[in-house]
């Protein structure tokens, strides 16, 4: 399994889900979903949670759907991002 990491003052990587992945690249996948057709109105009826596990099993990212601490952090990084995509 991939190990993520968060980059600290002194710009190392220190280990915090189980999969390979930096905050940039969490931000990256947010952004990605936030483009996507799953963050359209086609999709509007859908709870959040479910368009982003679709999102991610369309894109063969299901490592992320099935490790609780990486998903959080990426439904935090799309929530965060909601206002600035629809600017």
């Amino acid at each position: 399994m991939m190990e993520a990491s968060r980059v600290t003052e002194k710009g190392m990587a220190m280990p915090v889900y189980g999969l390979e992945l930096t905050a940039d690249e969490f931000d990256a996948i947010a952004w990605r979903f936030l483009g996507s057709e799953f963050a359209e109105r086609t999709y509007a009826d859908w709870p959040m949670d479910r368009r982003v596990d679709a999102y991610l099993l369309h894109h063969g990212l299901s490592d992320i759907v099935n490790d609780g601490s990486a998903y959080h952090a990426l439904l935090e990084r799309i929530m965060a991002n909601i206002g600035a995509a629809l600017r």
